[in-house]
């Protein structure tokens, strides 16, 4: 056995069969997809999008612009061929620009690394490049941000950017084109705090186009510093209602006096006071109460926000003052005036009052009339007036006066 085992011929052969075993494992999956081939001729079509395009040039002397990004491409063969070359784009487009000099050109995108078994259709299979010299200039950057965003009543103090400048690289006609460089932050609305966002620049022409260059660095930080303005304002008591019967208004005093409003600069020029309102229908006696603020519209906040109002009342006292004589106005000597009602001649008057006031009141505090002017003999109804005090409310007891007129009987 060990001299068959050492025979050359055994070893000759047993090597050809582990040759033939490996060869048969590496080349399985080739012939399965022949065999496959060979028994489904089926045929597919499918289209793969967003293929990415390589550009070969020289990428440090010259600017190329109008080969696209990206094309689509239509295959069509054998279906599992169509679902390999779509499942793992093994494959790459390209464009040689190596052999064009500088100018406008017309060139064909070609394709590698896919199967020959498939036809292959390019979209756009033909693109106009523009190869120029490249230039390479120095720009600030303009931050741009929308105010429209900011909380109600803040404002923006600066918005700053980081980098200030930003070197810009592309075609020398292109970077003559160059009018604006701005940054524009993604931001939400209602902003109330100072922010700092990272920003795309983006290079415009004069009609704010968008220009095909290269931007170093291509985002920079925006700072928006944000403030909210205050004022100090006084403060109105607005009053609504009316005391119940009874109760009259001494004084009304506000605690504090003043308070700060925030908004922005603009509003706050116009506003000098806030209101607090005041329902005096609900006040029975001396009370303290705590009185919100109305704020105008455009002011977020104001401290405080309420303010102590101090209600001081007293209760009306009433008083009557007898003996109110009425004094006739255009009498005739010819002629003699009795009062029939009242027969005494003299009205009571109601006052309403403080005590203070009232203590000072009395008959001589009123004057009353009667206009006899021109009536002839008889009884005669005739409207009083009068006069008293102004701080205090007073009624008559009778508003007319009933008067018999007769001629004087001679001596």
């Amino acid at each position: 056995m060990d001299k068959f085992i050492e025979n050359r011929w055994f070893m000759r052969i047993v090597g050809l069969l582990l040759a033939f075993v490996l060869y048969v494992s590496v080349n399985f999956d080739e012939m399965a997809v022949q065999r496959n081939e060979s028994s489904n001729p089926q045929q597919g079509v499918e289209t793969i999008e967003n293929v990415p395009v390589e550009i070969f040039y020289d990428s440090e002397n010259l600017f190329v612009s109008g080969v696209p990004e990206t094309v689509t491409i239509e295959v069509d063969g054998p279906k599992n061929l169509v679902t390999s070359a779509k499942t793992l784009r093994d494959f790459h487009v390209y464009a040689d620009l190596n052999d064009l000099g500088i100018g406008e050109h017309q060139v064909q995108l070609k394709i590698e690394g896919i199967s020959d078994k498939l036809q292959v259709n390019l979209n756009p299979s033909f693109v106009n490049v523009s190869i120029q010299e490249k230039v390479t200039e120095e720009f600030s950057v303009d931050p741009e941000f929308n105010e429209a965003l900011l909380a109600e009543g803040y404002q923006s103090e600066s918005v700053t950017v980081e980098p200030r400048n930003v070197e810009i690289t592309g075609a020398k006609d292109i970077i003559e084109q160059v009018a604006y460089v701005v940054a524009t932050p993604d931001v939400n609305s209602g902003i109330d705090a100072s922010i700092t966002r990272e920003a795309r620049v983006q290079v415009l022409d004069r009609d704010y186009n968008k220009l095909d260059v290269a931007i170093e660095p291509e985002t920079v930080d925006v700072t928006i510093e944000v403030i909210n303005p205050s004022k100090e304002v006084t403060v109105a008591v607005n009053q609504t209602g009316d005391l119940p019967d009874g109760l009259e208004l001494q004084s009304i005093t506000v605690n504090p006096k003043k308070v700060t409003v925030f908004g922005r600069d603009a509003l706050l020029r116009s506003i000098n006071e806030l209101q607090a309102e005041l329902d005096l229908s609900e006040v029975t006696k001396d009370t303290t109460i705590k009185v919100p603020l109305e704020l105008p519209e455009g002011v977020n906040k104001v401290t405080p926000e309420q303010v102590e109002v101090t209600i001081d009342i007293k209760e009306v006292e009433k008083k009557t003052v007898m003996g109110n004589t009425i004094t006739l106005e255009g009498a005739d000597e010819d002629l003699e005036y009795e009062f029939v009602n009242p027969e005494s001649g003299a009205v009571d008057i109601t006052v309403s009052g403080f005590s203070e006031q009232l203590d000072t009141v009395d008959s001589q505090s009123f004057s009353l009339f009667a206009d006899v002017t021109g009536l002839a003999p008889g009884d005669h109804e005739i409207e009083l007036t009068a006069e008293g005090p102004e701080d205090i409310e007073w009624e008559l007891a009778n508003t007319t006066v009933t008067i018999q007129i007769q001629e004087k009987i001679p001596a």
